[in-house]
């Protein structure tokens, strides 16, 4: 009996250890405590407060940083600038001015880089105005207003160099061989009947008055009048600087809706012209595959 109480008093006692020792980990390194005084949640959460301000600190920088030219982009804009101003040179050249075919080639070249020139002029100067304000940022030290006011102006400046920058690069893109090249417009009138012809009239004024406007030269080949007013069909020949490359998204199907003219009961119509804008002394693509068919026929 002596020996049976001593065993459940030892039995006893090993399970209040044991309880104890089960419990005192839970207490002081348990994540899932809702205890606001709880330290360990503040001690395991401020041990991942590196990891969260590395992030925040990351997309910060990532925000503030400029996608810039790269260099290779640069090299090539530098080559353009001097190219332009070479060019520029050569207008005072007594040479160049006493030719005139030789005064319109340099005049057409210069042109072809001036905007793209202008543009990265731009670049540059918003750069250079951009590393001012980074250096202004670090010397302003403790001063809170004044990094305040340098990072407000580099947040401007790097709006301003994103959209020059994508400007740049459209500027660089390939060029259309004919964009320098004359063209025919051919305005012929779709579905609408007579306010279909009168539509094709309206759009020929529009063209007229946009060529006139950029000192276009303008021939009619050949017109077609329509009954009620308008044209049925009207072919212009358009010559100038860059003709085809401003017209040639004219190109297409345009549809008008409004209550025409000849309409006596205030109704609304639709109607449509099509314009197309044709390369002039371009070689007509039958005449390709019939010499094509020619010279297969010769070979057999």
């Amino acid at each position: 009996m002596f020996y049976y109480t001593i065993l459940l008093a030892v039995l006893f006692i090993c399970s209040i250890g044991s309880t104890t020792y089960a419990f005192a980990p839970l207490s002081s390194n348990h994540v899932g405590s809702n205890s606001i005084n709880n330290r360990p949640i503040i001690e395991h959460i401020s041990s991942y407060t590196p990891i969260t301000h590395q992030t925040s600190s990351t997309t910060s920088t990532t925000c503030l940083q400029m996608a810039l030219l790269d260099d290779a982009m640069k090299t090539r804009l530098d080559g353009i600038r001097r190219s332009y101003q070479a060019l520029t040179e050569r207008l005072a050249d007594p040479d160049v001015i006493g030719d005139s075919n030789l005064l319109r080639q340099v005049m057409k070249d210069r042109s072809q880089s001036e905007e793209v020139v202008l543009v990265y002029d731009d670049y540059c100067r918003l750069d250079e105005e951009l590393e001012g304000a980074q250096e202004l940022f670090q010397d302003a030290g403790d001063d809170a207003e004044m990094r305040e006011m340098a990072r407000s102006e580099m947040k401007e400046i790097e709006v301003q160099l994103e959209e020059l920058e994508a400007k740049i690069k459209i500027l660089l893109l390939p060029k259309d061989p004919n964009d320098d090249r004359n063209c025919m417009l051919e305005i012929r009138a779709g579905t609408g009947g007579s306010e279909a012809n009168l539509f094709a009239g309206d759009l020929l004024d529009v063209y007229r008055k946009f060529m006139s406007n950029e000192g276009y030269s303008v021939k009619m080949m050949d017109s077609s009048a329509g009954d009620d007013g308008g044209y049925k069909n009207v072919v212009l020949e358009v010559k100038g600087d860059s003709v085809y490359s401003k017209l040639k998204w004219e190109a297409g199907v345009h549809r008008v809706q409004r209550v025409p003219a000849t309409e006596t009961q205030g109704r609304v119509h639709t109607s449509t012209a099509t314009v197309a804008i044709m390369v002039s002394n371009s070689i007509c693509l039958v005449c390709l595959i019939c010499s094509y068919h020619l010279q297969s026929l010769l070979t057999l």
